[in-house]
């Protein structure tokens, strides 16, 4: 039975897991026409807030804004704005839930890899700003080694609960993962070419800066064409077949929708900009006391505050046996870090003319972790199939890198140097 492509359904393996959500079904009176007002009141305000536990910690975000102008104790400036960013996360998943909704597969997809990472790519920049470079990659490899092994490995584990064998969509899995081998070389190489050649060539570094601007430019063309390449030209092999009946609505309704849903997503980064800005003003108050590295909160913390949400999200729709939802945030967002958040803050650091330029030398033994723990998924996912044994490995694996071993949270002072708090 052929069907039409308004008659086919653009599932989890086709649409970024937050487009998929249900805040407003194909019922929404927003969306159907002539309501009362009273219902659409209502729908307008269940949309302005997270509609999770994430709601504790909206008192957050105008706590840390106003400590942040008034410059009072820098500890709870960092803390207010660390604990602020959590909910604007979940917000800005929420609002590019609404938005891309309406924007349909292609304005939509490309709308959601664009802006689900910014929160991820504001708090970055405002680490370039302040020149802490460092701070930047070591959020980009927190996030996408943690994405990638803790995330995958939770999501085959929690879905295995229920459902022997978990069964996802091949060709976006595979796809993802072969991006991800490409960008994770893109990041191998600079490190090799600098333990090879800059400890003898002092003109390495200036050339080591050059060549990272040439690849982010690279990088972000390949982006582009696999936007291109899933979302237009081969979209078709991004579907799965469901037959749906699309619900009629009216123009303006959704047009008054978009502008609405618009305004509230430019407030929410405009607020999350406020709160980075602040959170890497004081970073160095906490990093500077007896509980907390810096490595610590850069590679933990601050991806944790980012990714918390949809990391969360992503390992309950494991649970319900929606897999290619799970792997679309585990994997895709990871690929979506290397191919377009990491060679635009390059760009960025190159346009802002930073003190410290950020490059693609990242950490020698990083860069390799990224790269075998980008193997290991690709080879996990090859058969569209997993369980819990591969869960187990991707957890373990995460454990043996290097990464994960040296991670350190000074408990005192006078610690040893060669103590490791796991």
């Amino acid at each position: 039975m052929e069907n039409s492509s308004s008659d086919i359904r653009y599932s989890a393996a086709t649409l970024p897991a937050p487009v998929l959500g249900r805040d407003v079904g194909e019922q929404s009176p927003l969306l159907q026409g002539p309501d009362t007002c009273r219902r659409d009141l209502r729908i307008v305000l269940k949309l302005l807030t997270p509609g999770s536990y994430s709601n504790l910690l909206l008192v957050f975000i105008p706590l840390g804004i106003t400590y942040g102008v008034q410059n009072r104790d820098p500890e709870l400036i960092f803390w207010f704005n660390f604990l602020a960013i959590i909910p604007l996360s979940k917000l800005n998943l929420r609002k590019l839930r609404q938005l891309s909704s309406m924007l349909g597969p292609l304005g939509g997809g490309f709308l959601h890899a664009i802006l689900d990472n910014a929160l991820l790519l504001i708090v970055r920049i405002a680490a370039i700003q302040h020149g802490a470079a460092h701070i930047a990659q070591s959020c980009i490899l927190g996030s996408v080694l943690a994405n990638l092994l803790l995330v995958v490995g939770w999501c085959f584990l929690v879905g295995s609960i229920h459902n022997r064998e978990l069964i996802f969509n091949t060709t976006f899995a595979s796809t993802a993962s072969s991006l991800m081998i490409v960008a994770s070389t893109s990041l191998v190489v600079p490190s090799a070419i600098s333990e090879m050649h800059c400890r003898v060539d002092p003109d390495c570094e200036d050339k080591l800066v050059q060549m990272s601007r040439s690849v982010s430019l690279a990088l972000l063309f390949l982006f582009l064409v696999y936007q291109h390449y899933r979302w237009r030209s081969h979209r078709e092999l991004f579907l799965e077949g469901t037959s749906t009946i699309l619900a009629d609505s009216s123009d303006i309704s959704r047009i008054l929708f978009g502008i609405v849903e618009g305004l509230l997503l430019i407030s929410v980064l405009g607020l999350a900009s406020m709160s980075a800005y602040f959170l890497m003003r004081t970073m160095s108050s906490v990093t500077d006391s007896s509980f907390l590295s810096n490595r610590a909160v850069s590679f933990v913390f601050l991806p944790l505050a980012t990714d918390g949400p949809g990391r969360i999200e992503a390992i309950v729709a494991a649970y319900n046996n929606h897999m290619t939802t799970a792997l679309e945030f585990a994997i895709g967002r990871s690929m979506n870090v290397a191919l377009f958040i990491t060679p635009t803050l390059v760009l960025f650091s190159w346009v802002a003319q930073s003190s410290v330029p950020m490059t693609l030398h990242f950490p020698t033994l990083e860069t390799i972790s990224i790269f075998l723990g980008t193997l290991l998924v690709a080879e996990l996912c090859r058969d569209g199939k997993s369980d819990y044994l591969e869960g187990a490995m991707c957890l373990v694996t995460s454990v043996l890198l290097p990464p994960f071993l040296h991670l350190r949270i000074r408990r005192t002072t006078q610690a040893p140097a060669n103590c490791l708090y796991l």
